[in-house]
């Protein structure tokens, strides 16, 4: 039966099944480290940036796809083999339900997740990494996980939950662009990368214009080189426990 120690390390999704929906191009990466984990999914089509220098630039039509975008960490119970994702944060704000999921082995070692409130089925594969290791982290009103070892990092960081992301979705949707909202939704931040030396270099991002750039640095301590809404750039120390 799985335990906690068998879904330790960084997993990659191939595909996701459920009724009328299948999707085998979203990016997306889960790390776990002990308890703690940090999970990103990034579609694969999203706007065309080049030329632009921030989010503000992007009309409604342009921003919705990369609310289709999700992150979310926290830490997990695993209890007769069903894992459950406890959501400290959530980049779409309060999840409607319990993130349950009955976890197996098939037969060539990839890791399968049938959901348990949800009609769905997942396959994971394990990438190969040296063990990972996993921190609270705090800045200012902001809190969230850090995944990393020397080589990988996957850092998820924002508010508390209030609310969910709905009437900003909608709102898009409408060719409305909430400034303020949106501001306030990408004050939050998921991020997978890499180390290059004490630079902690994006390569996937819910905010696309912090990939190739330095997200984290170890300088000292942590810093985190938000990337506002509005492209306003800050480099903000982190607290880690």
């Amino acid at each position: 039966m799985i335990t906690q120690d068998h879904l330790q390390g960084h997993w990659q999704r191939d595909w996701i099944k459920a009724p009328g929906f299948e999707d085998d191009t979203t990016r997306v990466h889960w790390l776990q480290a002990g308890v703690l984990y940090a999970d990103l999914r990034i579609p694969l089509l999203r706007p065309e940036i080049l030329g632009l220098s921030c989010l503000a630039e992007l009309d409604p039509p342009s921003l919705r796809p990369l609310m289709v975008s999700e992150g979310f960490a926290g830490h997990i119970t695993v209890k007769d083999g069903n894992c459950t994702w406890h959501r400290k944060i959530n980049w779409h704000g309060i999840p409607g339900q319990a993130d349950i999921g009955a976890m197996s082995f098939d037969d060539s070692g990839g890791l399968i997740e049938d959901g348990v409130l949800a009609d769905y089925r997942e396959l994971w594969q394990a990438v190969p990494q040296t063990a990972l290791r996993g921190a609270t982290v705090s800045s200012g009103a902001l809190s969230g996980v850090l995944i990393e070892n020397d080589e990988v990092f996957l850092l998820g960081i924002g508010p508390t939950p209030n609310g969910t992301s709905a009437d900003l979705i909608a709102a898009l949707d409408g060719g409305m662009a909430d400034h303020p909202a949106l501001q306030q939704h990408f004050s939050s931040a998921y991020v997978l990368g890499r180390w290059d030396g004490p630079l902690g270099i994006a390569q996937l991002s819910t905010n696309p214009f912090q990939e190739g750039q330095v997200t984290l640095e170890r300088h000292g301590g942590l810093v985190w080189h938000s990337l506002a809404f509005d492209g306003q750039r800050e480099a903000l120390p982190l607290n880690l426990t």
